[in-house]
């Protein structure tokens, strides 16, 4: 079994069925389970994710996607904790150059930390880095 980071523009783009990445989304997350693969799902995307949801669709949307990720197996739950946050900050410091997003840079920390180097996401920032990979 494969792990890939997931990031809130993955989420984003499954659910909102209007968003641009919507299609490419539904194909990249079929493919990835149907080879039994995983995603990790970082508290702090979690925490973005329903954020960015809640403002744009409402709480009852949020709630729905909220429920599904936190029961679904398929979904790995990482919380980053107090090291995963100290390496965040430093990766932030690090990259102050870039527009990357805190959550961005938790992730590279997370990747690093767990040696899984694909993210699930549309977000461009992810070129940036070169020991990520993103997917699709």
């Amino acid at each position: 079994m494969r792990q890939a980071l997931i990031d809130t523009s993955a989420i984003y783009s499954l659910v909102v069925r209007a968003d641009k990445n919507h299609e490419a989304a539904r194909v990249l997350l079929k493919t990835w389970l149907k080879q039994k693969n995983a995603f990790v799902l970082a508290d702090v995307v979690f925490i973005e994710s329903m954020t960015l949801l809640k403002s744009r669709f409402g709480s009852e949307v949020a709630l729905k996607v909220g429920r599904e990720l936190r029961a679904n197996p398929v979904y790995l739950w990482m919380a980053l904790g107090a090291d995963g946050e100290r390496e965040t900050w430093e990766v932030f410091q690090k990259y102050a150059d870039k527009e990357w997003s805190y959550t961005d840079c938790a992730l590279l920390a997370l990747s690093q930390h767990l040696k899984t180097d694909h993210v699930f996401s549309f977000d461009s920032h992810f070129d940036q880095m070169s020991t990520v990979k993103r997917i699709p």
